[in-house]
């Protein structure tokens, strides 16, 4: 994450459904200067990013943010970060929910910033087919937002969202890792 974001010095970064802290660990270590914060809706998942994070020995000059918060309603300000990352959030995220989440990020990412969305992509392998069958089969919760991702609507999301998402890594075991950017506007 924090290579394919490539994050530098001094920049703003938020992780959306960011569980229980690890990326934000990683980061942090990678980057002791950024301003990072994390959001999720489970306040049990925060408390164990919390210690995790405590644990880990993170730079105290610069605490990593933790709030609990819904990613379609971000309670920041426009072109707040300059990096935004989601991994494994938006496969549990109603189509609605899912769409505004994506407007939002646009809304708080920086115009020269990245969103790195890092979830599950189109099922194209066999193993995948059979995941995603098992899935249905069990009646999950995910059976019906995974649809999103499986079925291949996330990029076209992205678009309506307002950026331009190109893969920046190979596929690993139906996850795929889209880097967007806001679609410059003409005037």
């Amino acid at each position: 994450m924090v290579d394919l974001l490539g994050l530098r010095a001094g920049e703003r970064l938020l992780d959306v459904g960011c569980g229980t802290g690890t990326q934000l660990a990683v980061a942090r270590q990678c980057h002791p200067d950024l301003v990072m914060v994390g959001i999720d809706v489970d306040p049990a998942v925060l408390a164990r990013a919390r210690r995790k994070l405590r644990a880990t020995g993170t730079a105290p000059n610069r605490p990593v943010s933790l709030l609990r918060a819904s990613a379609d309603a971000l309670p920041f300000a426009d072109a707040s970060f300059d990096a935004v990352v989601s991994t494994l959030s938006f496969h549990h995220m109603p189509t609605a929910t899912k769409r505004q989440a994506l407007r939002e990020v646009h809304r708080v990412l920086a115009p020269n910033g990245r969103f790195l969305l890092v979830d599950f992509g189109q099922a194209e392998t066999g193993l995948m087919r059979v995941f995603v069958w098992l899935v249905r089969a069990l009646r999950l919760p995910e059976a019906t937002t995974l649809a999103d991702h499986v079925e291949g609507r996330i990029p076209a999301f992205l678009h309506e969202a307002g950026f331009m998402a190109r893969e920046v890594a190979p596929h690993w075991r139906g996850i795929r890792f889209l880097l967007a950017t806001k679609r410059r506007t003409s005037t």
